[in-house]
């Protein structure tokens, strides 16, 4: 949630951040407006707490027919001031909650993912003098991924990986856990399913529309978390940290399951967009300071590019427009892998600097000399499928076969993937 006294002295600032995230400046213009109420029913009522304390002082024994009178006036309106007051703050988080974080000044203008920038390119693609396919029918010819299948029992959107293919999946999560964690970040396995409160915490999503974004069970108020930041981010709410610990870093293996809504149509060939995948992820807390954060993210964004590197994949670094900003973030870096059998980039990425946003929500605080100051928050892919999914149609070779990258093969026990049908 955004900063209240940063909207009360510069409403400007976010009125732009609107226009520039193609969100309705109405937001703005609402929340002026109850801001306005709120503070005016506020005046009232404290004003009213004022009378009322100067008449409680000015009773000396038993108190005169004309205190009791004050009192119970002063009394009943304070009541009736406290109800509006209390419905007005309602209606001002209401439409706070519903204003995303205010984008980096180095954040591209854009609409959409088009108005992406490409800020940095690593490698180059790979050549082959044959035609190569993509993840799909590589996949079924070797027997090591089955979507088929899967449609067939879960629907649309759905997979298998068997054999072989089962096995790079796990290594390629395994290594990158090893790798991170040798980095001093500390490991975890986090709950596939969160309160509801606590998604919303998360702030990606308003208590509205979310049972719609996401898998959920409203009989048991769980949802389930569409990456392993939903449920280690919350993991230090309504807390007070001590300078010391930051940063606190985690890294953190899960499922993660998401609807989908409104992609139908996209990338429906593959896996690469499916409602059930697995994910190595980096959620850090910083100190709240935006050099700090921002220095951070650009060091999360590192590991991820090394273990990539290590992988032998080509890809490519975004700095994500304001029109592809999920509403926490103030920026993300999007990286995008090539996928030479679909003759095209694919995201199997990103890397994003929250600063304070989520923390408000989540009441995660720093005491800094004696003053509790919102922490800052940070999330960073670390691999997902699509890596094991580049990882196939980049090292297929012209008889139908893959080549493992070396950094796998003591995980895997074997260097090549040949099929067996």
């Amino acid at each position: 949630m955004i900063d209240i006294n940063l909207f009360r002295k510069n409403p400007d600032t976010f009125r732009k951040s609107l226009i520039n995230r193609n969100k309705p400046v109405k937001l703005l213009d609402d929340a002026i407006k109850f801001d306005t109420d709120y503070r005016t029913l506020l005046k009232s009522v404290e004003g009213l707490r004022a009378n009322q304390n100067l008449i409680s002082k000015s009773v000396k024994g038993q108190p005169t027919p004309e205190q009791i009178t004050q009192g119970k006036e002063i009394k009943t309106k304070l009541k009736g001031l406290e109800e509006k007051l209390k419905a007005a703050e309602s209606e001002l988080n209401l439409i706070l909650e519903e204003i995303p974080n205010t984008p980096a000044a180095d954040v591209p203008v854009g609409k959409d993912e088009t108005g992406n920038v490409v800020i940095k390119t690593v490698g180059t693609k790979p050549k082959f003098d044959f035609t190569p396919l993509d993840h799909q029918d590589l996949g079924l010819k070797l027997n090591i991924i089955d979507k088929n299948k899967a449609g067939e029992l879960s629907g649309a959107r759905f997979g298998y990986y068997q054999n072989e293919g089962a096995i790079l999946e796990m290594a390629i999560m395994f290594y990158a856990i090893k790798k991170i964690t040798a980095k001093g970040f500390q490991t975890m396995l986090p709950p596939l399913m969160v309160k509801s409160q606590t998604e919303w915490g998360c702030g990606y999503t308003s208590n509205k529309n979310l049972m719609g974004a996401y898998y959920s069970i409203p009989d048991d108020n769980l949802v389930f978390i569409s990456s392993s930041e939903h449920s280690v981010v919350p993991y230090h709410q309504n807390e007070i940290l001590p300078e010391s610990v930051f940063p606190l870093k985690y890294v953190n293996f899960s499922p993660c399951f998401r609807r989908e809504s409104g992609t139908y149509g996209k990338d429906m060939k593959g896996m690469l967009r499916v409602h059930h995948f697995n994910k190595v992820e980096m959620n850090v807390f910083t100190l709240p300071d935006l050099k700090i954060s921002d220095a951070m993210q650009l060091e999360m964004l590192s590991v991820e590019e090394e273990i990539l590197s290590d992988f032998g994949l080509h890809y490519q670094v975004l700095n994500c427009c304001t029109g592809d900003l999920p509403q926490p973030n103030r920026r993300m870096y999007d990286i995008n892998c090539w996928f030479p059998g679909l003759d095209a980039y694919k995201e199997t990425g990103s890397c994003s600097n929250c600063a304070d946003y989520q923390a408000r929500r989540l009441n995660t605080k720093v005491k800094i000399n004696g003053k509790n100051e919102f922490v800052h928050i940070l999330n960073s892919t670390a691999v997902s499928d699509r890596a094991m999914l580049a990882i196939i149609e980049n090292f297929q070779t012209k008889d139908g076969s893959i080549t493992i990258p070396d950094c796998l093969r003591s995980l895997t026990d074997f260097s090549v993937i040949k099929s067996h049908r």
